[in-house]
């Protein structure tokens, strides 16, 4: 927190205040003694007891007011900042969400329910992932949650939100968590007990994406997070 009265302040403040008491016990006797009489007479009639204590006060009462100001431009700052996200002194609020999914129903079930039949729109988002996981820092996992964390460069929020929405769409046996923490956006999805082994294999996605050229990933990746436990529910309204 900004410290409004500083050493450096009350210094300030000293000074004038000492500077106040000078010039007002000064000007009568300088006035007096004949020098500069035009001009320290008429400012020597001017001041009357107790001046000095009065220009101490109004000299305080000016650093004060200026320091008050500066500590609320200081404010406006980091308050804009923090808005953005970027702001790196001011507490947790370089810390914003993003986009936070509801929690699963007890008893949802594992299944995608995503048409792997529209090869466009699933080749769509797997290529999001792929230019996502460019800025990918490293991967954590623990307690039945997996964290990819990424370089917050410009752009990139909007696109892992819209990532992130669109697996909600067809994954609500997870809950997606994304937040920007400092110069980092962090994607957080949590899995019930029974769908760990799939948020496992879920979290290797980036793994799998390098693996396989574009446009060959689909077959792959769903044959691993099938062996996980999870289903399609797009194979089950293929006809037989």
């Amino acid at each position: 927190m900004t410290r409004v009265i500083t050493k450096k302040s009350l210094s300030f403040a000293a000074i004038a205040a000492i500077g106040a008491c000078t010039l007002c016990c000064a000007v009568p006797l300088l006035a007096t003694a004949g020098v500069g009489v035009g001009a320290l007479s008429a400012v020597a009639g001017a001041v009357r007891p107790g001046a000095a204590l009065t220009l101490a006060v109004a000299g305080v009462g000016v650093l004060g007011l200026l320091a008050l100001r500066a500590r609320a431009g200081r404010g406006s700052a980091c308050g804009a900042a923090c808005a953005i996200g970027g702001g790196s002194g001011c507490g947790r609020a370089d810390e914003a969400n993003l986009f936070s999914s509801a929690a699963p129903r007890p008893g949802e079930p594992i299944v995608c329910t995503a048409d792997l039949r529209d090869q466009p729109t699933v080749q769509a988002q797997l290529d999001g992932y792929a230019a996502a996981f460019e800025q990918l820092l490293r991967v954590e996992k623990r307690d039945g949650k997996a964290r990819w964390i990424f370089a917050n460069r410009p752009g990139l929020a909007d696109e892992l939100r819209q990532l992130a929405e669109n697996e909600h769409q067809c994954c609500r046996f997870f809950k997606f968590d994304l937040r920007v923490v400092g110069e980092t956006i962090v994607w957080e999805t949590t899995a019930a007990p029974d769908a760990v082994p799939v948020l496992d294999e879920f979290a290797r996605l980036p793994e799998r994406l390098s693996q396989h050229p574009r446009g060959s990933a689909v077959q792959p990746i769903k044959q691993a997070i099938a062996a996980a436990g999870l289903s399609f529910a797009s194979d089950a309204s293929r006809p037989k």
